[in-house]
């Protein structure tokens, strides 16, 4: 079955800002030679793991304790049938436990009122843990979190995975980005601009 999803999922790579976000964005890869942090399910992280995730976890003796402070997060079936009734995209965000890149984006970018808004406006945001074997729904079949994220082909964290109304794969981004540049790489993905011009010519009219 993954492999028929694998077939399936022939990304077009319409983000010609690929490269140029490689030199600039932090991202880890998988094969990292530090002692591998065990990746463990959201129910049985500690508060203060789930923080430095963006994970919304509260720990019940600690009112101050932070939570995940970006824009809401749904489960995949969830995001896919709600992309579909309303005409939007769903964005994916892959992230792995042991992931300071991640932590970062998660703390930094997402929390954004310019990234919220973006988001609001065109996508449901699904989180994927990369390492985990918790079994998610994708476009109907069954897969451990950790085979879809092989299925979209990623191989560094973060990365972000934009898939369609119909649930088709768009592409994917990978690396940390900060609020500006996420935001307006949501923009281009989310209004359809890619599909007319080029991210440089849709970042400089957008800044003007």
């Amino acid at each position: 079955m993954l492999k028929t999803l694998i077939s399936k999922l022939k990304l077009h790579y319409v983000l010609p800002i690929l490269a140029i976000l490689m030199v600039a964005c932090g991202n880890e890869n998988a094969n990292r030679s530090a002692s591998p942090i065990e990746s463990r399910s959201i129910e049985k992280m500690s508060a203060r793991e789930a923080q430095l995730l963006g994970l919304d976890i509260k720990d019940s003796n600690d009112e101050n304790s932070q939570v995940w402070a970006g824009p809401t997060v749904y489960t995949l079936p969830d995001a896919q049938k709600l992309a579909k009734d309303n005409s939007k995209k769903v964005l994916i965000d892959v992230y792995t436990v042991w992931c300071g890149y991640c932590r970062k984006m998660a703390a930094e970018t997402y929390p954004t009122e310019k990234v919220k808004n973006a988001v609001d406006d065109y996508f449901y945001t699904v989180r994927l843990n990369a390492e985990s074997d918790r079994e998610i729904i994708f476009n109907g079949a069954s897969f451990t979190e950790a085979e879809l994220a092989s299925a979209f082909g990623v191989s560094s964290f973060p990365t972000t995975v934009f898939v369609d109304t119909n649930g088709d794969p768009l592409g994917l981004q990978p690396g940390y980005m900060d609020a500006d540049i996420f935001s307006q790489l949501l923009a281009f993905i989310g209004s359809n601009a890619f599909q007319t011009q080029s991210f440089e010519d849709f970042a400089k009219l957008s800044s003007n």
